[in-house]
């Protein structure tokens, strides 16, 4: 009697095993989810911050360019021709400059937040299917020492 109840608790710890592999595995890929999740609002967060950047860049060379202009008026100078006028254009060239590299930087870092929830995700599977597996060979595996075990008892009069 002793023997079969030996050979039931090792099938049933070879199922709880297999079990906790599965659950295991479906958490990791939760978590990972999770992750992406973030990473995704992260590159709208980037985004976001990099508008913001870029409208505060816009800002600051409107008043340059005001500066400037009021700094030539004071002096006497003419804005809208020679040198001046090449100082005016300069700095708004400089100014959309900053500004769409500040817009580019943004855009980089949501490619990349994007490209690490991608990766999140597939991680995810991947942990998912491993754990599956893993339960699957546990199963396997605790089955035939189960059965040979049993095998093992009926022949020599155990069972």
């Amino acid at each position: 009697m002793g023997f079969e109840v030996a050979v039931a608790m090792m099938a049933v710890g070879t199922a709880v095993s297999a079990y906790g592999q599965y659950q295991a595995g479906k958490a990791q890929q939760k978590a990972y989810e999770y992750n992406a999740a973030i990473q995704e609002r992260n590159a709208q967060i980037a985004r976001d911050q990099a508008a913001y950047e870029a409208r505060r860049q816009e800002s600051r060379t409107r008043k340059v360019l005001a500066s400037q202009r009021v700094a030539y008026s004071a002096s006497g100078f003419r804005a809208n021709v020679g040198t001046a006028l090449d100082t005016l254009r300069q700095t708004v060239a400089e100014g959309e400059m900053d500004r769409m590299a500040i817009l580019y930087g943004g855009s980089v870092e949501a490619v990349n937040q994007r490209s690490q929830a991608a990766l999140s995700r597939m991680q995810g599977k991947a942990a998912k299917t491993a754990g599956t597996y893993a339960a699957a060979g546990t199963l396997l595996s605790g089955g035939g020492q189960t059965l040979g075990n049993y095998r093992y008892g009926q022949q020599e009069g155990l069972i």
